[in-house]
């Protein structure tokens, strides 16, 4: 020991952290239903068949959105004159009058536009009645698209650990990867999507990704369809 240092010493519990962080990432479900054809908004038409009120941010239902339009308000950062009902940042808090309001909220391909993505999953959770229902789309494996035009920028993606931490205090979280291994990579290439997937659907990428592990698959993503469940307990 040099003089000044201090002695070796553990000031945290390391090896229980890092339990407890797996255990958060086993405690989500993974499907692999959507791995090479996304059918995620014909699921969510499905899944919300019964709710009340919906808020759909950033015109995340897009073509699907007529639909569910009587139900449904729409909030985006950006103003386009008839649209949205709601403008804001997901990141500042809600007003009071939103808290419990809804009985599902779509955030597709919103989280990595956002400078807080923990603030406004807790804005959701506030905005959600207990039991809600809660659809998000988060790239992982992706290339940088910030808009120039737009108010919002590119700023993060999450892994399937970082997407189980983040809605760690949800019920029922279940991931659902879009693309595999090798999908996810070809997906780079700018082409791929309308050029090959919505030509042939996903057989390509069930060629290019037959030979990999689910695991593989589960984790080298290109992104993560997601569903989570508000607490009864409104905690």
């Amino acid at each position: 020991m040099t003089d000044g240092a201090l002695p070796r010493r553990a000031i945290h519990d390391v090896e229980r952290i890092s339990e407890d962080m797996r255990a958060i990432t086993r405690r989500a479900a993974v499907d692999l239903r959507f791995l090479h054809e996304d059918g995620s908004r014909d699921y969510i038409l499905e899944q919300i068949q019964g709710a009340g009120r919906i808020l759909d941010v950033g015109a995340s239902m897009r073509d699907h959105l007529g639909a569910i339009s009587e139900r449904t308000e729409t909030m985006d950062i950006n103003d386009f004159g008839d649209y949205p009902d709601i403008l804001g940042d997901v990141c500042s808090p809600f007003p009071s009058e939103m808290d419990g309001r809804y009985d599902a909220i779509i955030a597709l391909a919103i989280l990595e536009h956002v400078y807080d993505p923990a603030a406004a999953v807790e804005n959701f959770r506030r905005a959600l009645k207990p039991g809600g229902q809660l659809f998000l789309y988060i790239p992982w494996m992706w290339r940088y698209h910030g808009p120039k035009g737009l108010l919002f920028q590119d700023y993060q993606r999450l892994s399937r650990d970082g997407i189980a931490y983040l809605l760690r205090d949800c019920e029922e979280v279940t991931l659902f990867p879009l693309r595999g291994k090798w999908a996810a990579r070809a997906n780079f290439f700018k082409f791929w999507k309308r050029g090959v997937e919505r030509r042939f659907g996903g057989r390509f990428n069930r060629l290019l990704d037959a030979r990999v592990t689910d695991w593989r698959n589960t984790v080298q993503a290109s992104g993560y369809f997601v569903t989570a469940i508000m607490p009864m307990d409104g905690n």
